[in-house]
């Protein structure tokens, strides 16, 4: 018989004892002193289960079971007051301390964890006071945050993240930042995509412990010169890349030597570079030998007449990873793209209750939060699977649905395991080689006033 862990329960002795040292994480020391109705515990729950209704409809949702009836009924004016009272830490310590308490810990190959790193923007309601305001060319300015997120592909969860204004992003820095509190005494993959590469990212992961890398490279313009050079077909090469920052001993040495300048901030003018232009940073010596392995692979079929490559820097051994493995291995990478497609619609995330920064923060790391709640919650349901063509999962949307429900209540075992009963009876087929075009729209923040009821 399988015993079940309660992942809510869980989660709310975190809460419990943020709530106790709450203030750890804020900076007024009269801030819940006094007995409230709202106090620090619920206050900081509420938030965490809220969805993307008005935040009226919210409020009433959260205190409908009768606690507060009559003349007592919770306000929205009296939420937001409690809840100013909060500062994104307190979000970002339950956050990072129930990812550690996750019991979920599955590995590839019984041996590497498997991360990986990728941003995505999320609008927000204007605000004129806003540290996220875009200047946009047509002389209309919005405002946008960039959250930058380290997922974890085998185990479904958010495990780190950065929050960056749109204007001032950063991918590649903040992917290092995130790396480097990283500290496993056991092997890891990062897997990245095409503009986390650089010479500097690749020397950061070689110098690692225990870090593997997996990063899309470009082929084409604005590609390293000996990846270009490779030919159309199938190959596995290790390439040596002398990299330098002194301008003027590759002025005199490029045409004789192989050579690959980066521009160091201290021997540049220009201070910020726009996404995908040639990488500024350099963290290491003046002269440095990079070396990786390029792994050139065919991602269409053979069939069709137009051939597309793609090219994978890493350094796994080659024995262990051969060409095919890693074109299987860097398909997993797609698990993030669809994890920030379920965290902005399926958990409501693209429409805050609120257009000040610091709430904007605290409900970023609240949906996370309750996105790792319901992935650790659907693992442990059971997924009945029928006699038909396809293998059956949970559905998400309707699991997030069922969670956020019935956590408001109560997260006692009987609650948790009525919510596995009632989530593995909604499920979706999965169905191997589907192909669906990428739709991609510019989207604009939803007005407080056009909320769904």
């Amino acid at each position: 018989m399988n015993v079940h862990i309660n992942i809510l329960k869980c989660l709310d002795n975190i809460i419990n004892d943020t709530a106790m040292h709450i203030h750890d994480y804020i900076k007024n020391p009269h801030a819940f002193t006094r007995k409230r109705k709202l106090d620090a515990f619920t206050t900081i729950k509420t938030t965490i289960n809220m969805q993307n209704n008005c935040l009226t409809k919210e409020i009433d949702d959260a205190f409908d079971d009768g606690s507060f009836a009559g003349n007592n009924n919770i306000s929205v004016s009296a939420y937001i007051q409690q809840k100013s009272k909060l500062s994104p830490k307190c979000f970002e310590h339950i956050f990072h301390a129930f990812t550690r308490q996750l019991p979920t810990k599955a590995q590839l190959d019984h041996k590497y964890r498997l991360f990986a790193f990728d941003g995505s923007d999320f609008n927000q309601v204007w605000n004129s006071k806003s540290k996220n305001i875009v200047d946009s060319s047509k002389g209309k300015s919005y405002c946008q945050i960039h959250v930058n997120a380290m997922y974890d592909l085998l185990n479904n969860t958010y495990q780190d993240c950065v929050f960056q204004p749109k204007s001032q992003m950063d991918e590649r820095g903040a992917a290092l930042d995130m790396l480097r509190q990283l500290d496993y005494s056991q092997p890891y993959i990062v897997m990245m995509d095409r503009g986390y590469e650089s010479f500097n990212m690749i020397e950061n992961c070689n110098r690692l412990k225990n870090c593997y890398y997996v990063i899309r490279t470009k082929i084409g313009q604005g590609g390293i010169k000996e990846i270009k050079n490779l030919p159309d077909e199938f190959c596995d090469k290790n390439i040596s890349c002398r990299i330098t920052i002194s301008n003027h001993y590759y002025t005199l040495h490029h045409k004789t030597e192989n050579l690959h300048i980066v521009f160091h901030p201290k021997h540049h003018y220009k201070k910020k570079f726009a996404k995908g232009t040639q990488d500024a940073r350099w963290d290491f010596e003046d002269f440095c030998n990079v070396n990786f392995r390029a792994c050139k692979i065919r991602i269409n079929d053979p069939d069709t007449n137009k051939e597309e490559w793609e090219v994978l820097v890493t350094n796994l051994d080659r024995q262990e990873f051969p060409l095919e493995r890693m074109k299987e291995l860097y398909h997993l990478r797609w698990g993030i793209e669809s994890s920030f497609r379920k965290l902005k619609y399926d958990l409501g995330s693209v429409q805050f209750h609120s257009k000040q920064d610091h709430f904007i923060e605290m409900e970023l790391y609240a949906h996370m939060i309750m996105f790792n709640a319901v992935s650790q919650t659907t693992v442990q349901a059971y997924v009945p699977q029928r006699h038909c063509k396809y293998h059956y999962i949970i559905n998400f949307k309707i699991a997030c649905l069922i969670v956020q429900k019935r956590y408001k209540v109560s997260s006692n075992d009987q609650n948790f395991a009525g919510i596995l009963v009632r989530i593995s009876r909604h499920t979706i087929p999965i169905r191997p080689g589907r192909k669906d075009k990428r739709n991609l729209k510019v989207k604009s923040s939803v007005s407080f006033m056009y909320r769904v009821a």
